[in-house]
């Protein structure tokens, strides 16, 4: 990490609120890095569970117009008032490089996750939310507000299926339309079945009637794949 937006970014990824990290400035950090971190090619930050994490920033790297007045070679008065207000103005210009080059559609997504998160879907979907990687999670913001857009689809939730569920297939019945087989390669385990429920739940019409199948694919007459002896599921 080199820059204040690549901070924020990685405190997203390891689940650190943004309010314990305390950005100080940086007295005898390089001229030639924002960040001043112990490690020169560190990228992570947590750091056990420390109420607050201070993070040195060379403020001179970028901010110079900003920070010339505010640390003179001299003792200056009120350091601890000198010392909030650097962190304030840190969080906000590191915030400000985040939202750079976003578009409306990714402001709506941050405005989700962070209503997700606070527990306004239930907690089922922050915990399946929290479970996700960072790609995991861009795909599932991003159905979620194509969904919005379109109403409950069942295109959205085949994409979700296949995009958050490996090795998933989904069948879709001809002759019962509301009915619907999910197989996946993965064994029966709680995070999966969360997983499957939470995309269930949220994209598909009550009227749908889904079964899932685990580890065994289910046997189809005249598809040799899915009629091994001992690894067939009986539907």
């Amino acid at each position: 990490m080199r820059y204040l937006w690549e901070v924020l970014l990685e405190a997203q990824a390891e689940h650190i609120p943004e309010n314990r990290l305390r950005f100080v400035h940086a007295p005898l950090g390089s001229g030639y890095m924002e960040m001043s971190l112990p490690c020169i090619n560190q990228a992570w930050i947590h750091d056990g569970e420390a109420r607050e994490i201070r993070l040195e920033v060379n403020t001179y790297y970028r901010f110079y117009e900003i920070f010339k007045n505010m640390f003179p070679p001299e003792e200056a008065d009120c350091p601890a008032l000198r010392e909030s207000l650097t962190n304030l103005i840190l969080h906000v210009l590191a915030q400000n490089d985040v939202r750079k080059g976003m578009t409306k559609a990714d402001y709506h997504k941050k405005l989700l996750a962070e209503e997700i998160l606070q527990g306004g879907f239930g907690e089922a979907a922050r915990t399946v939310l929290l479970g996700m990687s960072r790609e995991e999670q861009e795909i599932l913001l991003s159905g979620w507000m194509n969904s919005f857009r379109v109403g409950s689809a069942l295109a959205v939730f085949l994409d979700m299926v296949h995009c958050l569920v490996k090795d998933s297939i989904v069948y879709h019945s001809n002759e019962c339309p509301d009915e619907i087989l999910i197989y996946t390669g993965l064994k029966k385990e709680q995070e999966t079945e969360q997983r499957i429920r939470f995309l269930v739940d949220t994209f598909l019409d009550i009227r749908y009637r889904v079964e899932v199948f685990y580890e065994y694919h289910f046997g189809i007459i005249g598809v040799e794949e899915t009629m091994q002896t001992g690894e067939i599921a009986i539907c």
